[in-house]
């Protein structure tokens, strides 16, 4: 069990909930972390009595600073599933912007999140589909691309070693175990949940991906 080189580590996780945040904290948890999550209303996960002794819950709001303090103290990275329907205003950016503005303060440097295709970066090779997808992406929900790039620049503008992740379509499930990433090309057009969570705990440690936007894919 690669997990008791991890258990002194406690890693903050936003979004926790959500789709691939669920598999996020059981892959964390699974490593031998300490996993503190941040959720609006307490739900019980079912989770083996030794992961469950692992897993700490704070109820509050991410954009609240005391909810995050209380999340981030003696946290050692963050990562950050944060979740919204693309029918409702994308608060990615100022979520982010929160999330980094209380690491700072707690002197937390590891930052790990997720965004879309949308966000096209210089130095892309998307394949020609790879383009249509994401042009198709930034013109039906154009709000969301421009949060998804305000949240970009959130991240280039704060001293954190933060990763940004470009995720596809993500489906439901584990998903095997080879997981594609690159920093310019799209890798694929699908992703399962367990694939990306496994990726963003695997970064904890990584430094290759430090303020870049990797592609990943299965």
């Amino acid at each position: 069990m690669e997990g008791h080189m991890n258990q002194s580590k406690l890693i903050a996780v936003v979004g926790g909930t959500g789709s691939v945040g669920r598999y996020v904290v059981s892959c964390a948890l699974q490593q031998g972390y300490r996993v503190r999550m941040l959720v609006r209303t307490v739900r019980s996960m079912q989770l083996p009595p030794e992961m469950a002794s692992r897993l700490s819950i704070v109820q509050g709001d991410v954009m609240r600073f005391d909810s995050l303090r209380e999340l981030l103290s003696g946290c050692s990275a963050v990562i950050n599933t944060f979740g919204r329907p693309p029918q409702e205003e994308p608060m990615y950016s100022s979520v982010t912007r929160q999330i980094l503005e209380e690491m700072e303060r707690a002197g937390i440097r590891r930052y790990i999140g997720v965004t879309g295709l949308s966000l096209k970066l210089q130095g892309d090779h998307k394949s020609l589909g790879g383009r249509v997808v994401s042009r198709m992406m930034r013109s039906l929900h154009p709000q969301f691309a421009q949060d998804r790039l305000r949240e970009l620049s959130v991240l280039q503008n704060s001293s954190a070693d933060w990763t940004l992740v470009r995720l596809p379509v993500v489906k439901e499930g584990q998903g095997g175990y080879t997981i594609k990433s690159d920093p310019n090309r799209m890798m694929g057009n699908r992703i399962y949940n367990g694939e990306v969570a496994r990726f963003l705990v695997n970064q904890i440690d990584k430094p290759e991906y430090i303020r870049r936007c990797p592609f990943i894919g299965s």
